[in-house]
């Protein structure tokens, strides 16, 4: 069985001791970048199922979201991003910039280390396309193959994100029934969300505007208001 390779990047030493003490004891193979430079040529010459950014980088020529978005058009494994700043604005950019996930420090290991678990499924799941759904699901010109976990519109191939594919995917199989937010989290994410609605804000913005004619008038993920979202049945 091949180890699961994880990309740890960030400049503080204490974090990256911590967390790749924490993470080694698991059994996971981990690698460390410094900065924007060593992070994309690591991840051009090898694969990596995770990655783990520390967006608060203090050397003024490093963003830490900009690499978030470098690594997110090298690789389609999940993110994980860390950071001090717990403002919603940030977590909204982190993750229309590529994140999966975001985790404000300081957390407790035992939290970390589940969503680090979480995202290792998600990723695992997509890889190996593990899924007992019949093969095709078609709505309108949208089709969702789950054996191959393509989508495609008039025929022309939707590239989505693991997390994106694993949204619309959840929705449609549940097409027609309302789908409350803690419901979508934790199918998607994991048992241990529930309360991030902001990820769903824009997970379901990403997912409009490359499926939907017309993102302000979606014909395929509908909004219940202060409920969640439906997948409209098959016109």
């Amino acid at each position: 069985m091949n180890s699961v390779k994880i990309l740890l990047i960030s400049e503080e030493p204490n974090i990256l001791r911590t967390l790749r003490r924490n993470l080694i004891s698991r059994g996971y193979e981990v690698s460390i970048a410094l900065d924007d430079q060593e992070a994309v040529d690591m991840v051009c010459c090898e694969e990596f199922d995770l990655y783990i950014l520390d967006l608060d980088f203090k050397t003024p020529q490093v963003d830490g979201l900009a690499i978030c978005r470098q690594v997110r058009e090298l690789s389609h494994a999940p993110i994980i991003v860390l950071s001090t700043v717990g403002s919603e604005a940030t977590k909204i950019e982190a993750l229309d910039l590529g994140a999966d996930d975001y985790q404000v420090m300081p957390f407790s290991m035992g939290e970390f280390l589940a969503r680090v678990r979480s995202a290792l499924r998600r990723w695992a799941t997509y890889r190996t396309g593990a899924l007992n759904q019949n093969n095709v699901i078609l709505s309108g010109e949208l089709l969702i193959d789950t054996e191959s976990r393509q989508v495609t519109i008039k025929g022309d191939e939707i590239h989505l994100t693991p997390t994106e594919y694993e949204l619309l995917h959840y929705l449609a199989q549940n097409s027609g029934k309302v789908i409350t937010h803690r419901e979508l989290l934790q199918s998607v994410w994991g048992p241990e969300y529930g309360d991030e609605r902001e990820y769903l804000r824009v997970f379901i913005s990403q997912l409009r505007r490359k499926i939907e004619a017309d993102p302000l008038r979606p014909a395929y993920i509908l909004t219940e208001p202060g409920v969640g979202y439906r997948f409209a049945r098959d016109r």
